[in-house]
């Protein structure tokens, strides 16, 4: 957001106090930051926009053991548990590591060539699309490659990477469209290797990545694929680049691999799939001024069998990646965001499954840390989708109430997480926010300037502001501020900013109530104290408590051991203002406007939101109280009081420097160094609440009206919670923390 105080007497008070007393965020143990969660949602949208569904998946290279499954049992057996989830996509990859030479034996590692079957049996279980640069694609020579094209080409796989022998032409893409519902997206694909393990390539097959060949080499992309990038983002909508790179068994990437994924983003990749190392690398998101790249440097191993090194480097463990693509009203396309289904391998080795909860907590945690989505918010459900369903990043909310209103882009995640970043039971939302009261609407926003996508339900108005990260990306209107001064218009709006003052919740039920369903950032801060009103539905007098985006009301006749959600309510501010006339009523100012759930043409993205509309914890918020306190004060009187912080501060030190001095002679004399007590480390946590499972992808499904036609490849074919541990810290030996968070069961 743009800066929305001026440098101040206030400001600069303020600024001495964030260096003072303000706190430090955590530092990630790496530089990159590729170890921490990532704080950004998936841009959803609002709903004008027709989604589709990219599945990527690591490295195909099955060996002897799985090989002699697929000779014994047929090789679509390989892909049983994981078949409905490739198709349950638009778009199906994979990286297929191999030759596919008949009649030149069959073998595994080191030079892997395999029965043709294996290709059918790809195209069968939903896979449209593989890359052939890798390190293996020449196992068999030439012949061998030659071989492979020609096998993939006669079962409909699309492929880049690599071409034939005899090829005058190299295709610096490779051009496909998607198309649903008469709305088609243009991508353009482009594989790339490190090398060939040191096979010759003598006709020059294999396209390369970097400018040297060599294994422990990597780095400096090559400008001819920069190019074709390039060329790819000028002539189509997406560019998704597949890049074998990196060192075996690294859980993250070589700065070369961090180095040519920004090479790589400049020139114009809107994604990159990373393959080579057989273990889960990070996903993140560059940024190149208003464009965001989607990388993960690693997908791991598909279909191998390398559960030898799972202990140690997780290779039996990878993901399905769903990417989200989506073309706008106004023509624009975008990638979304992305999911994630977990997979390791089963049966003796031989097959991926999903990973299902509770199975493995130790992998799960890995993959989460490493998708760096420690509550699993993004990981798809292990339940296999309906055949002729499609696994959106984008899913739209279905409440069995209303199933005429679905909740679409950014306000169902919104009602997912309650403006958060880890999954909540939709009866939290629905306590919250209440029902959908329609279908998306334009109208001017909280400013009355700025018309916004607009979202009515029982107990708010939510609005959607594309340029605001989340979780402002959508906000409440100040339905609370709105209707206290229309039924109060006597009484100041006083806002108490102090929320851990002992008066700034009208009742002890209505600050737990605040804190348990999403405090300043959904309801704002109290606008009053305690108030009696009348029940706008049973007339029965009711204790209410005005919030800038709520009223809460305290339940009659509740046992005081009734669910905090049935002792207090949120009022029902969004239908009373709806039937007020909505946004009419808010702004009335503007004359007539549409009637609320009236369909609206979009309008261009929204202008960053006004300060009445949002309100920030941190250093925004701490800026208005200092205002406050000191409005009206002479200039001057800032630098008496930075003068006064700062000799304070001295004069701490000072006094620290001896309690020090004082406390080592102590010791010296007693022999004896304090350690703090359980009872002091821990007694004021509490345990934190085990994360809510993501929503069923099949709890009220959405069947798709329309078809969606792949090209080149079978454009009539249907397509079908503990938070990870971070890494160790280094501690001191003497530090008993573990032993008595264990002693306490805190672990």
């Amino acid at each position: 957001m743009c800066n929305k105080h001026p440098l101040t007497s206030q400001s600069l008070i303020l600024l001495v106090l964030l260096l003072l007393l303000g706190p430090h965020p955590v530092a990630a143990q790496r530089s990159d930051g590729l170890d921490l969660p990532l704080t950004m949602a998936n841009q959803c949208g609002h709903g004008d926009e027709i989604h589709f569904t990219f599945a990527a998946t690591g490295d195909t290279f099955p060996h002897e053991n799985i090989q002699a499954v697929g000779e014994l049992l047929g090789y679509d057996v390989l892909f049983d548990a994981v078949r409905p989830f490739l198709q349950a996509a638009d778009l199906a990859y994979t990286n297929f590591d191999g030759a596919m030479l008949a009649g030149a034996g069959y073998t595994g590692y080191p030079a892997f060539n395999y029965n043709p079957a294996l290709a059918t049996a790809l195209r069968n279980a939903g896979i449209d699309l593989v890359s052939t640069a890798n390190n293996h694609i020449l196992d068999r020579g030439p012949e061998g490659l030659d071989a492979t094209l020609a096998v993939l080409d006669a079962n409909g796989l699309a492929h880049h990477g690599a071409v034939p022998s005899t090829a005058t032409e190299r295709p610096p893409y490779l051009p496909l469209t998607l198309t649903r519902d008469g709305v088609s997206i243009t991508i353009g694909f482009i594989a790339a290797t490190w090398g060939t393990n040191g096979i010759p390539d003598s006709f020059q097959q294999v396209n390369l990545l970097y400018q040297r060949n060599a294994y422990g080499e990597q780095g400096g992309v090559r400008q001819s694929v920069l190019d074709a990038v390039a060329q790819a983002a000028r002539e189509t909508d997406l560019v998704i680049v597949a890049t074998h790179w990196g060192f075996e068994y690294e859980f993250y990437p070589h700065a070369s691999q961090i180095e040519a994924a920004q090479s790589l983003a400049a020139a114009g990749a809107d994604v990159i799939l990373g393959a080579q190392p057989h273990t889960l690398q990070p996903v993140d998101l560059l940024v190149n001024g208003d464009r965001t790249t989607l990388v993960i440097y690693s997908l791991a191993n598909f279909l191998a069998s390398q559960g030898a090194f799972q202990s140690q480097s997780f290779a039996a463990t990878s993901v399905i990646f769903y990417v989200g693509l989506a073309r706008a009203s106004d023509g624009t396309v975008r990638i979304t965001g992305y999911r994630y289904l977990p997979t390791i391998h089963i049966e003796a080795d031989t097959r991926p499954a999903p990973l299902r909860p509770g199975e493995d907590e130790r992998v799960m945690n890995h993959v989460r840390t490493i998708m760096r989505d420690p509550t699993g918010i993004r990981q798809v459900p292990a339940l296999p989708p309906e055949p002729g369903t499609r696994i959106e990043v984008c899913p739209e909310v279905r409440l069995a109430e209303v199933p005429r209103h679905p909740i679409p882009g950014d306000f169902a995640q919104h009602y997912q997480t309650l403006g958060g970043l880890a999954p909540r039971p939709l009866t939290d939302a629905i306590a919250v926010l209440g029902l959908p009261l329609g279908d998306i609407t334009h109208e001017p926003g909280g400013d009355c300037a700025t018309t916004v996508p607009v979202f009515y339900t029982e107990r708010q108005r939510l609005e959607w502001h594309a340029q605001q990260p989340w979780p402002y990306r959508v906000v409440g209107t100040q339905l609370g501020t709105a209707t206290f001064q229309r039924r109060y218009p006597g009484l100041p709006v006083e806002r108490r900013t102090d929320l851990e003052a002992r008066d700034a919740f009208a009742d002890p039920r209505f600050r737990a109530f605040y804190l348990e369903y999403g405090g300043l950032n959904i309801f704002g801060y109290p606008i009053s104290g305690s108030l009696n009103e009348d029940h706008p539905t049973t007339g029965v007098p009711t204790t209410v408590q005005y919030f800038e985006r709520a009223r809460f009301e305290l339940a009659t006749g509740v046992s005081p051991d009734a669910p905090l959600s049935d002792q207090v309510r949120a009022g029902l501010l969004g239908a009373e203002l709806r039937a007020l006339g909505g946004a009419a009523m808010l702004c009335p100012h503007l004359g007539q406007l549409p009637t609320p759930g009236a369909v609206s043409q979009p309008v261009a993205p929204a202008s960053p939101l006004p300060d009445t509309a949002v309100v920030q914890p941190g250093s925004d918020g701490l800026v208005e109280i200092l205002a406050q306190a000191t409005a009206g004060s002479p200039g001057w009187f800032a630098f008496v009081v930075i003068a006064g912080l700062v000799i304070a501060l001295i004069a701490l030190i000072v006094m620290a420097i001896n309690d020090w001095q004082n406390y080592r002679r102590r010791l010296s004399r007693q022999g004896y160094r304090h350690r703090r007590t359980a009872h002091e480390r821990f007694a004021a946590s509490t345990a934190p609440p085990d994360p809510a499972q993501p929503l069923a992808e099949d709890g009220l499904p959405t069947v798709e009206t329309g078809t969606t036609r792949r090209v080149p490849v079978r454009p009539s074919s249907p397509k079908g919670s503990t938070p990870p541990a971070p890494p160790p810290h280094p501690r001191s030996d003497d530090d008993d923390d573990d032993l008595l968070k264990e002693l306490l069961g805190r672990q």
